[in-house]
């Protein structure tokens, strides 16, 4: 086990000895390294040795345990402080806590308490040094490859979640600022989506070798950054070359030519400069989308195309509604119907062909995730088989009923895949809380951290097998217990205050004639013989 440094402070000498020889810091992962009998010497102490921990009293002559950690903020030093109070020294806990506190302790120290929050702190403090580590590692990637790292950022500054400013902020960093005469040229380019439902053995392997084959073809003529992403794959290429757009389309056309299966591809003018990086991606995506509807093998933007500003992902309607189906959002769905209606162009054949296409596309991520069952897949097939008897005012509502219809199966998948996978979990968090009613702290935080998940997660999840809140189950058994106590008439009111971690009686009193319409004594009354 690493060993990390820690100072115990304590200006009571007994106490000190007490805390330095009565406890086994090895095995709980420390080494004190170093020790002080008062807040100045505790100061200079920290300063030296730097240590991971500090564990000291609050209530100190002259310079308090709070004014240690106030002067220590003041300072570059990262360790963790964990507090030792008297009861009567609720307060000065409380101000610790604000100032950061890793933890308070209530003296006489509980051998068990203490062990559990020096482990707590080791963890935190190894999870701390490897993301360091780790950190590290990123910068040292950066320098070996900046170009692999130089590509990540380049797909978020054009999928807009970076912003321009910062992408300016990485190149100037690597020292590759784009030149004068440097174009930037964006390719997307897939197989058309549609040869999947006749030939979806052939698709994937289609795809793959078109993507492998563009790689090399283009990579042996211009440097590029490869966009991967579920709506084709984007290749964004930096070049001095004013014919690199007619050389790219060539590119194109030939593998057409070669090729077996149907490809879609549009090809963005050049601009320049970071902008005009982003200018030259949002151009071939919406060429590409263009392309896609019609049909078309290859598309490129002529002069006198002007490219909107750009947009936030996800507001293009046919990714608005794929992204409802696949966060089962009923109501996102209907809104983002209600966006496709009046974005829909004139003539009706294209109409029926966009939605062609956002079913194509929805089913297909419903195939890649889930929610795709045989009755949804039945629906699918007999809205393709009878898509010449639609006009497009029926397709809208057929569409829009399929849909609603996978969103629910969906919902009702996912809630039963989580039920029955944690479901050991909740069986545990069950008979946790039942052991532990009459602790006053018992939270969703520590049930969570009991069976090791994130607090949020085992709400949702305890609410889908309970059907009711944590905070309403714990009431629930906080009562029940307490019902069954009064019945038998097992001690006191405050005896049973006691049992069921509701310390203040009156409170308790409260509760229960909410919960059952009775005061405590008077129910007790019943079941008196």
């Amino acid at each position: 086990m690493r060993l990390l440094k820690l100072v115990i402070v304590d200006d009571e000498p007994i106490l000190l000895q007490g805390l330095l020889n009565t406890y086994d810091w090895n095995s709980m992962g420390f080494q004190v390294a170093g020790q002080a009998q008062s807040g100045e010497q505790a100061i200079q102490v920290i300063k030296e040795v730097k240590p991971d921990v500090v564990l000291t009293d609050i209530r100190m002559k002259q310079i308090t345990g709070l004014m240690v950690m106030e002067e220590i903020q003041k300072t570059d030093l990262d360790c963790l402080f964990i507090v030792l109070s008297a009861y009567r020294d609720f307060d000065y806990a409380q101000q610790a806590c604000d100032l950061g506190a890793f933890a308070y302790l209530l003296k006489p120290i509980e051998d068990k308490k203490l062990e559990e929050t020096m482990r707590s702190a080791y963890k935190t403090c190894i999870e701390r040094m490897e993301n360091e580590e780790k950190y590290e590692s990123w910068e040292n990637l950066l320098v070996k490859d900046h170009n692999s790292f130089l590509q990540v950022v380049i797909q978020k500054y054009v999928q807009n979640r970076i912003l321009q400013e910062r992408m300016e902020e990485v190149f100037k960093i690597l020292g590759d600022i784009p030149g004068n005469e440097d174009r930037f040229i964006t390719v997307c380019v897939d197989i058309d989506l549609t040869y999947k439902i006749t030939n979806s053995l052939d698709y994937e392997a289609s795809r793959f070798a078109l993507m492998k084959h563009l790689e090399e073809v283009i990579g042996n003529r211009f440097f590029f950054w490869k966009i991967e992403g579920d709506e084709g794959n984007a290749f964004i290429i930096r070049t001095t070359d004013k014919g690199a757009v007619l050389e790219l389309k060539r590119i194109l056309e030939q593998i057409k030519r070669d090729g077996q299966s149907p490809v879609v591809a549009a090809i963005s003018k050049p601009y320049k400069g970071i902008a005009g990086l982003k200018k030259a991606y949002v151009e071939a995506r919406k060429l590409f989308e263009m392309a896609s509807i019609s049909g078309a093998s290859a598309f490129t933007a002529s002069e006198d195309v002007e490219v909107t500003e750009w947009e936030e992902p996800g507001t293009d309607v046919d990714n608005l509604i794929i992204s409802a189906v696949r966060k089962n959002n009923l109501k996102g769905l209907k809104e983002a119907f209600v966006q496709l209606i009046y974005s829909l162009p004139n003539e009706e054949e294209l109409q029926c062909k966009y939605l062609h296409h956002i079913m194509l596309k929805t089913e297909f991520m419903l195939q890649s995730s889930y929610g795709l069952t045989e009755e949804i897949e039945e629906k699918f097939r007999n809205y393709y088989y009878n898509l010449e008897n639609l006009n497009a005012a029926k397709m809208v509502d057929v569409c829009y009923k399929i849909l609603c219809d996978a969103i629910e199966e969906r919902k009702n998948m996912s809630e039963k895949d989580t039920t029955r996978y944690f479901k050991d979990y909740i069986s545990e968090a069950a008979a946790y809380i039942e052991e532990h009613l009459q602790d006053e702290n018992l939270s969703i935080v520590t049930v969570a951290a009991h069976i090791y998940l994130n607090p949020v997660y085992f709400g949702r999840v305890f609410k889908n097998t309970f059907h009711m809140t944590f905070k309403k189950y714990l009431m629930q058994q906080r009562m029940e217990k307490a019902k069954k106590l009064l019945q038998e008439g097992s001690g006191s009111i405050g005896d049973i205050c006691e049992a069921v971690g509701i310390h203040n009686p009156s409170y308790f009193s409260h509760l229960f004639k909410q919960y059952t319409g009775k005061i405590p004594s008077e129910y007790k009354k019943e079941y008196e013989v």
